[in-house]
């Protein structure tokens, strides 16, 4: 018995040790703590002073050492610290950066490990700098089906925001380098960059991906930026630039509200509960041709079936459903069983379909389609097909319909992420004056709204990072690529146009900047298109010659340098290469403006671009004042 007790004991000893020694690591950690982007694996910038920072226990001292560098600091009576390691070169080596406290003063040490010296990219901008490589497979499968490199490093820094100060630290996901095991959700522009300029120049590339979609450029501003123009002057007097908890407080009450639509929708539905029930009679159903208007019935839930023939080879066979895209949510179900859903709007439908589910003969195919906002359909020249193995089935687009309710659109809800200044504060603040090479902006969707002051935007959003690196960074600026409708006639006024050309305007105004040419590149029905390799190409060409001075290089179409009115009334175009265009009508892709002061280039919403670099890459949409009478 007293053997037992004093195991007993012996085990209550060693719990007790174990947690003390527990606590005192977490309090030697808590104790010295640096932003959450230093972490194993990271890239460093090469070439300038790397700043290192963080927080710690109030008067002791801190030394830092990477490469055989050190450097050393007292910790502030704030809590907070920094140091400066001096200039490195380049190295694919992996290195140790250590921050450690003085011994008597602590002890805790933070040691990262991984480390490469090289350039480092800012990416920024909304859903077309997010779109990951998983969304542009179509596209892109055989270039990174096989394709590692441990020398390109990418860091995501999750969604979040903060409408009243600057934060002092980020969440992140974690730097990863690049195989065909982790490459689905890296960004598909930043992953065709940086393997462009890691090949090309032969040094360690670091991605930093801070980018949220569905974002004007004003949510990426600094308040006080932000503040100079008119439109924004008072802004920043309103309750949720004061009020921390403000988006707690509106997100419960808009919650609730979606919550019960939902409720509402689901009591309502007459089909919801009974379409999969055994001998249910489709029969009330009506015929629709899913590209027509249907949806001018308004919103509520809808309900599409249809009915593919297949051999017997297919029967049991795993396969690919794919239903284009859809406006809003959808819920998929092959032969009763559910294979997949999405819940807004752009996102292509791929969905699997599981070994076992089809059979030879009719398989069913049921969408239940819920409609928000807006007027639902479904999107034209999209892949509708069922894919077994290497046989594709087509789906062709008259299908049954029924609609299982009607109902008001969804209560409005606030996008968060999407109020000036949040993401600044959350995204781009808390990397102080950490270097980087160049930053990589693709935005503009969001301002097509109202474009007449984007590029004073751009050009002060792009001046204040700048300050706060303390560096004229170099900036690509990726046009806005082709998309929606290809007009027969010349068109006086477009938002996306619109924003082409003063992200235009913005390339000439700043200093070190250029423009990432996308006219070609884009997809008439979708605002997501999947060629991001050309797109991540050419900014890095771009690249090439703004950060590395390579100034042979071609990296964009021929500039207009004048537009002069001829005798005979036609315009004559000059371009920096020395060809000539002779304008003698208003096209689709030539326009002159009402008042004949301005010449047009590819003012159009999905232009057909005629000049074009020796390289192939397009002259980007332009204006330019005509001379002469």
């Amino acid at each position: 018995m007293k053997f037992i007790q004093a195991i007993s004991h012996c085990r209550l000893y060693i719990l007790h040790f174990t947690l003390c020694v527990f606590f005192a690591l977490s309090a030697q950690a808590e104790a010295l703590r640096l932003p959450r982007f230093f972490a194993d694996g990271m890239v460093l910038q090469r070439g300038q002073k790397i700043p290192v920072w963080g927080w710690g226990e109030p008067g002791t001292t801190v030394k830092v050492s990477l490469c055989g560098k050190t450097a050393k600091t007292t910790v502030q009576p704030d809590g907070t610290w920094k140091v400066y390691l001096p200039k490195l070169k380049a190295t694919f080596q992996p290195q140790e950066l250590t921050v450690a406290m003085s011994e008597g003063q602590g002890g805790a040490t933070q040691t990262f490990r991984n480390i490469l010296i090289g350039d480092v990219y800012l990416c920024s901008g909304q859903s077309n700098m997010e779109l990951p490589i998983r969304r542009c497979m179509d596209k892109v499968a055989d270039l990174v089906r096989d394709y590692s490199n441990p020398n390109i490093r990418y860091l995501k820094l999750p969604h979040q925001y903060n409408y009243v100060r600057p934060n002092d630290d980020c969440r992140t996901l974690g730097w990863q380098d690049i195989t065909p095991q982790n490459c689905a959700e890296v960004s598909g522009i930043c992953y065709f960059m940086a393997r462009h300029l890691q090949e090309a120049k032969s040094v360690p590339i670091g991605i930093i991906n801070s980018a949220v979609g569905g974002t004007r450029v004003e949510s990426w501003m600094p308040q006080a930026t932000l503040a100079q123009f008119p439109a924004y002057a008072n802004e920043f007097s309103k309750r949720k630039y004061q009020q921390v908890d403000w988006p707690d407080s509106v997100n419960r009450a808009e919650m609730r509200a979606g919550r019960e639509w939902e409720r509402r929708m689901t009591q309502s539905d007459t089909i919801l509960l009974r379409w999969n029930s055994p001998g249910y009679d489709f029969s009330s159903w009506q015929p629709t041709e899913i590209f027509s208007d249907w949806g001018r019935a308004g919103n509520g839930s809808y309900w599409f079936r249809h009915l593919v023939n297949l051999p017997a080879a297919c029967a049991g066979q795993e396969a690919t459903l794919r239903l284009g895209a859809m406006k809003d949510a959808d819920s998929v179900f092959v032969n009763g069983t559910f294979v997949g859903n999405t819940t807004y709007e752009y996102p292509p439908r791929i969905y699997k379909v599981p070994a076992g589910l089809l059979r030879e003969g009719d398989n069913e195919v049921v969408v239940h389609l819920m409609s928000q906002s807006g007027r639902a359909n479904f999107t034209r020249g999209k892949l509708y097909q069922l894919e077994v193995g290497t046989e594709v089935y087509p789906i062709s687009s008259s299908w049954q319909m029924a609609q299982g309710c009607a109902m008001p659109p969804r209560p409005a809800s606030t996008y968060f992420v999407d109020c000036p200044t949040g993401l600044y504060n959350a995204m781009i603040a808390p990397f102080r004056d950490f270097p980087f090479s160049a930053i990589l902006w693709y935005q503009g969707e969001s301002n097509q709204g109202d474009a007449s002051h984007y590029a004073d935007y751009l050009c002060a959003m792009v001046e204040s990072w700048r300050t706060q690196f303390h560096r004229e960074l170099p900036v690509v600026i990726m046009q806005l690529p082709g998309y929606m409708a290809r007009h027969d006639k010349p068109i006086q006024r477009s938002g996306w146009c619109d924003i082409r050309e003063q992200q235009r305007q913005a390339s000439l105004r700043l200093s070190k900047a250029a423009l990432g040419a996308t006219l070609d590149t884009g997809e008439w029905n979708d605002i997501h298109p999947q060629d991001k390799q050309i797109a991540g190409e050419r900014a890095a060409l771009q690249m090439r010659r703004l950060v590395y001075g390579e100034k042979k290089l071609v990296t964009e179409g021929p500039r207009a340098l004048s537009a002069r009115r001829q005798a005979d009334g036609s315009v004559l175009v000059t371009f920096s290469d020395g060809q000539q265009h002779t304008v003698t009508t208003s096209t689709t892709t030539w326009s002159i403006t009402p008042d004949g002061t301005t010449l047009r280039y590819c003012y159009d919403d999905y232009p057909q671009p005629e000049i074009f670099s020796a390289n192939g890459i397009p002259t980007p949409q332009f204006e330019i004042k005509i001379e002469g009478k």
